[in-house]
């Protein structure tokens, strides 16, 4: 096959080659075997744009398949189960070309596969975004999200319910040794939120983080019941994206956008933490963390969350074990 040779400058004989190559995927160079056309007299690589698109899919499936991510197909046959583009996206807070995109090969960011994952996994997910975004939809499409819903939970749990229900499985299967009480998870947030003033979700999963395995550190168990996994911003606690729903769906806090570069919202208690719930030692241990990290910002909090041993021993989404409490950075 004859190709242009920039260096010869003429159409030259050319052939194919493999050799290892890294391309880069997410800001990570990727190692794979690429195909590339050469120039049969110069050797110069040539730009093969078939070749080129084939060689930059194999370096997304290999990066996938080390971060064990969901495949195009994958991701698909989870937005067809639920309906059209249009409507996964809406629920999702997408934009429609962005589900088009992932569908197509793109790599999501680390937030969207997790919204794709537990849109796959948690059937109460979607009555959460139905709930959140459902007055977006057309009313044909309500109608069939309902029916939905109402298949896979035709009692309507209420939001606290199906929270404990989530958290449950942790107790059962012994990763945690404290079963989750959402009267405290509600208490905790709203002191953690009047102590730290501007609350974001990050700092505030971040708080729940050292509260539970502070007080498993100095007393063998959580206080809440809550456990927590590897994410790319540092530990968050399990079905981190419901508990805040939760709480301002049953008007335990607010949220409200908060002015800056970026979207986000402030965690605002709507009445004040119930501190009687607690025992002293757990209360010790609650005032210690919002007094110690006060004045950390999302970002500060997160960065030294990343130098925890059990964060630095875990890989993505993966459950950090409350044995990692004994190394924690916090007294």
């Amino acid at each position: 096959m004859n190709n242009y040779c920039d260096i010869c400058q003429c159409e030259q004989e050319t052939k194919v080659i493999s050799k290892k190559e890294s391309l880069p995927v997410r800001g990570e160079g990727i190692e794979t075997v690429a195909d590339i056309r050469v120039c049969l007299i110069c050797g110069n690589e040539l730009f093969d744009m078939e070749l080129d698109t084939k060689n930059l899919e194999r370096a997304y499936q290999v990066y996938r398949n080390k971060y064990k991510l969901l495949s195009p197909h994958e991701i698909k046959r989870i937005r067809e189960a639920v309906g059209s583009g249009r409507t996964v996206a809406t629920l999702l807070g997408w934009s429609q070309a962005t589900l088009v995109r992932y569908e197509g090969g793109a790599i999501p960011s680390a937030s969207h596969h997790e919204q794709l994952l537990r849109l796959k996994n948690d059937p109460s997910y979607l009555k959460y975004l139905f709930d959140l975004k459902g007055d977006k939809l057309k009313d044909r499409e309500r109608e069939r999200i309902q029916t939905l819903i109402n298949k896979e939970d035709p009692n309507g749990q209420s939001p606290v319910d199906f929270l404990n229900k989530l958290f449950a499985q942790y107790y059962n299967k012994g990763i945690t040794n404290t079963e989750f009480d959402f009267e405290k998870l509600a208490a905790i947030v709203q002191i953690f939120a009047a102590i730290n003033q501007g609350l974001v979700k990050t700092k505030l999963q971040k708080l729940l983080y050292y509260a539970e395995n502070l007080h498993y550190k100095r007393y063998g168990c959580p206080i809440i019941g809550l456990v927590f996994m590897h994410h790319h911003f540092g530990p968050v606690p399990t079905n981190h994206d419901l508990i805040c729903w939760v709480l301002e769906t049953v008007g335990a806090i607010e949220l409200k956008p908060y002015d800056g570069p970026f979207e986000g919202e402030i965690i605002i208690p709507v009445e004040e933490g119930d501190q009687e719930l607690f025992s002293d030692e757990e209360l010790d241990v609650i005032l210690t963390v919002a007094g110690y990290f006060k004045d950390f910002s999302a970002t500060k909090i997160s960065e030294f969350s990343h130098k925890e041993k059990g964060y630095i021993e875990t890989s993505q989404r993966e459950i950090i074990s409350f044995d990692y409490a004994s190394d924690l950075k916090l007294d």
